[in-house]
């Protein structure tokens, strides 16, 4: 009789179980294990859905900020490289999609630095103390580097305006991290973004078929500068 009874209750157990979760399957209800997304990396386009957002957002700021007339045409070419990738992810192109995406994220952000340099600083707020000089000279190097490295790979149209654009800001960021170093380090941000945006074009041509690794870099002499050098920070506990 005991036996009986525990395997009615058995039964009718499952029964409430298995009716709870057609139940919530029907409404949407899921278990805790079936809700959590899997620990796998996101495939697919997903990068370069970041890098369209990414631009968009920075493309947005820089219209915020009315950018001043002699960066008017890398605006527009930075618009264009957006709608470019923005076509190609439409068209199931999702390598040059990306490449694009990438493009037109490094020129938007490179627009971004490059007005914070020159933008007026709020009245009745002091700029913060500079912690060193460190990351100035880092991005200096890396900007010459890559300027010398991607010479010959941005020879036209986006690529090579923005090439040059960021030979020029390299130039006056070096000047200028004599007497103004937070100056500086805005020119180089954007100098060194806009030394991508030749090579993100050159890998999104279909007929590149794989991605070309820049020239050995040989031993270089560091980026002339005559600015006095501050000590460096004490080391950390």
């Amino acid at each position: 009789m005991k036996r009986l009874l525990r395997g009615t209750v058995v039964l009718l157990a499952a029964s409430a179980v298995g009716g709870l979760t057609d139940w919530g399957l029907a409404v949407g209800f899921t278990s805790v294990a079936s809700a959590k997304p899997g620990k796998g990396k996101e495939k697919g386009p997903k990068k370069g859905k970041d890098h369209l957002q990414k631009t968009f957002e920075a493309l947005t700021d820089v219209a915020a900020a009315r950018p001043p007339r002699d960066l008017a045409p890398l605006v527009e070419r930075a618009k264009d490289l957006y709608r470019d990738a923005l076509k190609a992810a439409s068209g199931d192109e999702f390598r040059r999609a990306e490449e694009l995406g990438a493009a037109a994220h490094d020129a938007a952000r490179g627009l971004v630095h490059a007005i914070r340099a020159d933008a007026s600083a709020p009245k009745g707020v002091p700029a913060p103390p500079l912690r060193d000089d460190y990351e100035l000279d880092d991005l200096l190097r890396r900007t010459q580097d890559r300027l010398e490295d991607f010479r010959d790979v941005a020879t036209q149209g986006a690529g090579r305006a923005f090439y040059d654009a960021a030979h020029r800001l390299y130039e006056q960021a070096r000047r200028a991290g004599r007497d103004d170093p937070a100056r500086a380090l805005q020119l180089a941000r954007a100098a060194e973004a806009w030394t991508h945006v030749g090579e993100h074009l050159d890998n999104a041509d279909p007929r590149v078929g794989a991605r070309r690794e820049p020239p050995r870099r040989r031993e270089r002499p560091a980026p002339p500068d005559d600015r006095p050098r501050r000590p460096p920070p004490p080391p950390r506990d």
